[in-house]
């Protein structure tokens, strides 16, 4: 089975480094690891109204296994779906690598998660890597690309 999470994305990076150098790379920095921390939270509560107000109209996501997911409606979808199957008691992220750069950051890492299914059956624990682009819009930043792959059998 394959998780479609790790969601999202897509996402509590403990340490953000500054690859652009200046002060608004540093506060654009910031800005993404707390829209990453409150979106990863948003998914451990299952609360779909909050984790679709960091994603773009025009978002992308590719999972292994499953057909592209293009624009907020395929995700709204996809996460309604995601959210009333499984509880997520346990979701990590550790970034590996942060970029920024002007309206754009890219965050690389590794996810790993408990998904506890909501009727019936074993938790199940995966791990794998992410990557995840962010979009400034307005005042906001928000995911316009997520890409999700396995990097071991999803365990009971």
């Amino acid at each position: 089975m394959k998780s479609i999470l790790a969601a999202a994305l897509v996402l509590a990076i403990p340490a953000c480094a500054d690859r652009g150098g200046s002060a608004s790379a540093a506060a654009d920095s910031a800005a993404v690891m707390s829209a990453v921390h409150d979106y990863r939270y948003a998914w451990m509560r299952g609360d779909t109204a909050a984790a679709l107000g960091f994603i773009s109209d025009d978002i992308r996501i590719l999972i292994p296994g499953l057909a592209d997911v293009n624009g907020k409606e395929a995700a709204r979808k996809l996460f309604v779906d995601e959210m009333a199957t499984y509880q997520i008691p346990s979701l990590t992220l550790t970034e590996q690598d942060l970029i920024v750069s002007g309206n754009h950051v890219i965050t690389v890492g590794i996810w790993e998660e408990t998904l506890v299914p909501k009727k019936e059956g074993a938790p199940i624990h995966a791990k794998g890597r992410f990557m995840t682009i962010w979009r400034k819009e307005g005042a906001e930043w928000r995911i316009v690309r997520y890409m999700l792959n396995d990097l071991e059998a999803p365990k009971p």
